[in-house]
């Protein structure tokens, strides 16, 4: 495996440009056997030689040639991501809007909020919360930098990637009889079923699950859209009917008993939640810092097991 340093480039380069090793030596502040010992490196490391040396001048062989564009592109690539990196180290002030669906918008970000602005205490973070439709068109509206959805964010300009699994339970009210049974899907649409809104990722990822063992949610005594998880959560406490919600927004209910759960055999019950972000070169500093922050796997798990 070939293995090229910035600085044997960048020696390259000049002594390229110069056709002298002694003014090449002098620009980049070190001596001439240095700089002669990092090209004799990167000549051995290719296996070719780069230069041609005579008495007067050093200029490129045909394989130098061929090296002199590919280097020049390496280092501006090179320059690029330094950049961006000391720009993020620089991050001291800004603004940013966030768009999250009501999972992450209530139960998770607020945690990694905090611990952002732990790091840039200067910059002021605003979040809306709303479905995955809603977060999508914010992106495209460019209403929010970064977004959190239930689906793939699929837009001009927009990147997207997985960012953490959600795990949703099958909930009931706490006096519920079939409370911490194992009941097949089949036998659950003899009960009212209360659900998110169309356009929730929620909502898409349980309707997809329901299909794989041909069932709808029509097929459910009753059907109750809300808005938002507490909604759905409330509407099961006041014994409106069953729900498939996040477990993160109802871990402590379930442990206080204030709600039920049912086991249901064979289906999945859950689904990723996405990261949405403008594309690089539309993309804000503090954008870029935030997202930075979020997706390391370290802060994830530290703040994904608080919530």
């Amino acid at each position: 495996m070939i293995r090229l340093q910035i600085k044997q480039l960048e020696a390259f380069l000049l002594i390229a440009q110069l056709k002298n090793f002694t003014k090449a030596a002098a620009q980049l502040d070190t001596s001439q056997p240095a700089v002669s010992f990092q090209i004799k490196s990167l000549e051995e490391e290719l296996g070719i030689l780069l230069f041609e040396r005579t008495d007067k001048k050093v200029v490129l062989t045909e394989a130098g040639r061929l090296l002199y564009p590919i280097a020049m592109q390496m280092i501006r690539q090179y320059n690029k991501i330094k950049a961006g990196i000391d720009d993020l180290r620089e991050v001291k002030a800004g603004y940013l809007m966030l768009g999250a669906t009501s999972v992450a918008g209530e139960w998770l970000l607020p945690l990694f909020i905090g611990g952002f602005r732990e790091q840039y205490p200067a910059v002021s973070v605003a979040l809306r919360v709303g479905d995955s439709a809603q977060v999508s068109q914010w992106l495209k509206d460019r209403e929010v930098e970064i977004g959190i959805a239930g689906c793939p964010v699929k837009a001009e300009g927009v990147e997207c990637e997985p960012w953490v699994t959600d795990h949703m339970v099958m909930i009931t009210p706490p006096w519920h009889p079939i409370k911490g049974e194992e009941v097949p899907l089949a036998a659950l649409t003899n009960e009212s079923i209360i659900v998110r809104e169309t356009g929730s990722g929620s909502r898409q990822a349980l309707e997809q699950q329901f299909l794989k063992h041909n069932v709808t949610l029509d097929q459910f005594t009753s059907l109750l859209e809300l808005g938002s998880t507490q909604a759905l959560i409330n509407a099961v406490r006041l014994g409106l009917g069953i729900s498939v919600v996040s477990r993160w927004a109802v871990a402590e209910l379930l442990e206080r008993g204030a709600l039920g759960e049912v086991t249901v055999p064979g289906v999945k019950l859950s689904y990723e939640l996405y990261l949405a972000w403008n594309r690089p070169d539309q993309e804000s500093l503090v954008s870029r810092a935030f997202r930075s922050f979020i997706s390391d796997e370290d802060i994830k798990q530290r703040f994904i097991q608080r919530s």
